[in-house]
């Protein structure tokens, strides 16, 4: 792998890998090249913090250089001469000033830019940097040497595993091909670490792009891969079908589960958008709803109560209006989406996560009693290390000195919550709520607000019109 990175002529070059996979050597030597074959190349060797910089990439520039081809290291502007004229600039790119954000590049004319773990920067930085590549008469090149990425990074939307997008090369590379530098008794002390199943497996081991995690998952010790995800999760057209939604502008999340009479709760399938408005979503999630389960006649939909308010916005349909508008278009007017008052505050979401818990440790006639369907890989990454508590959380109030709060990591939580969305309002242990979703925007808001500022004030119990459900 690292001679087919040291080979490639692509204008934008990604070369990923493990930990330990050899990444910055062959970056640094690809610099070296470059400032020898083209006499008066200019060029760019960063991190992004200075830290690591000094500490890492550096000494590791400098440690592969032949001293012979140096010449004098301006010190001012941090770059480093060649003897046949070629420069080489070796900077950090985080600022102290963010309203300088982009300084320590502006103004550089540049043919080559090397990046040393860019998952650290952000996009933004990323996006200017490219449009230093400008430097006429040389080849014009940018080499990023990251470990492997979060799903949500924009790494992974820059340089897609299937290199689909032209002058874009993804390569990928894995502790074993490294061998011959780490030596096996470094191999086998990683393979016990991390063995088949393990989230970080294929991160740290096989280089490939996956879960990042950082905290301490909410449901690491129960979720098993092997076990609780199968083909086994399938749709019976017999009962209802439950669409959970969580919107949101950046990433809009839908769940869609069914629980069976028999105790069962498979979760069938998942959409995850990005950047998209409810107008986006309602028809994109209808046409994987048709897709998904054809000739679907019952379904159950609830909600982020938050997709209800409209005060203080100027709007005048809310994401929950324009949802039901659509339901009630293709299921009926009996058809709208439900929610449970205060959904996401902590003792309610606590409970969700519990009786979550419940259905994983639970074994109904031989098979888990949750089931998640291989499709869903999104929720299946936040079910078995994804999701983690925040660890920057103080305790919700002197009452609740136990209860912890879940990351808004603005990724894996988004599908988290409309799984507890939807045990809060379909579940066989969830207390009787009041169906919002038939309800005018006047009534709406009156319920809402009869809601306590107390934790374990579960609303209103009395019971409404359930609008067919």
């Amino acid at each position: 792998m690292q001679s087919r990175f040291m080979k490639a002529t692509e204008r934008f070059v990604d070369f990923e890998g493990a930990v330990r996979s050899g990444k910055t050597t062959p970056l640094v030597w690809k610099i070296i090249n470059y400032a020898i074959q083209h006499p008066g190349i200019k060029m760019l060797l960063c991190r992004w913090t200075d830290d690591a910089l000094q500490m890492q990439l550096k000494p590791k520039f400098y440690e592969e250089c032949p001293k012979e081809l140096l010449g004098k290291w301006n010190a001012k502007e941090e770059y480093q001469e060649f003897t046949n004229g070629s420069i080489v600039y070796i900077r950090s790119l985080k600022t102290s000033d963010d309203g300088s954000r982009f300084s320590k590049f502006t103004g550089l004319t540049l043919a080559v830019i090397g990046i040393d773990q860019p998952e650290e920067l952000p996009e933004d930085i990323y996006m200017a940097l490219k449009a230093r590549l400008s430097q006429i008469g040389f080849p014009q090149q940018m080499l990023l040497t990251p470990n492997p990425p979060a799903p949500n990074h924009w790494l992974v939307k820059e340089f897609p595993e299937d290199n689909r997008l032209p002058g874009h090369l993804y390569i990928n590379t894995s502790i074993y091909d490294a061998k011959e530098f780490i030596g096996e008794d470094y191999i086998r002390e990683l393979e016990r670490e991390y063995p088949v199943g393990h989230a970080m497996r294929r991160r740290f081991i096989e280089g490939r792009r996956g879960l990042s995690i950082m905290g301490q998952a909410v449901y690491g010790k129960i979720f098993v891969r092997h076990m609780h995800v199968s083909d086994d999760a399938i749709w019976f057209p017999d009962f209802p079908l439950i669409e959970s939604w969580d919107f949101g502008q950046k990433h809009p999340a839908i769940l869609w589960s069914q629980f069976t009479p028999w105790g069962w709760w498979n979760v069938l399938g998942e959409y995850l958008g990005e950047r998209q408005f409810i107008d986006e979503v309602v028809p994109a999630v209808a046409a994987q709803r048709a897709q998904l389960f054809p000739h679907l006649t019952a379904l159950h939909v609830c909600c982020d109560p938050a997709g209800a308010d409209k005060q203080g916005h100027g709007i005048r349909l809310t994401a929950v209006d324009i949802l039901n508008a659509h339901l009630r278009q293709h299921y009926g007017p009996n058809c709208g989406a439900r929610f449970v008052v205060g959904s996401n505050q902590p003792a309610k979401r606590e409970w969700a996560i519990q009786q979550i818990s419940g259905y994983m440790t639970r074994i109904i006639q031989g098979r888990p009693a949750l089931l998640v369907h291989p499709r869903c890989v999104v929720t299946i990454d936040g079910f078995e290390a994804g999701y983690v508590y925040d660890d920057k959380s103080v305790a919700v109030n002197a009452a609740m000195p136990n209860i912890r709060r879940p990351k808004k990591d603005g990724y894996y939580d988004h599908l988290q919550n409309t799984a507890e969305y939807t045990v809060l309002n379909y579940s066989s242990a969830a207390p009787l709520m009041p169906d919002m979703g038939i309800m005018t925007h006047r009534q709406r808001l009156a319920l809402l607000q009869t809601d306590s500022d107390d934790p374990f004030d579960w609303g209103p119990q009395r019971s409404h019109n359930r609008a067919g459900y």
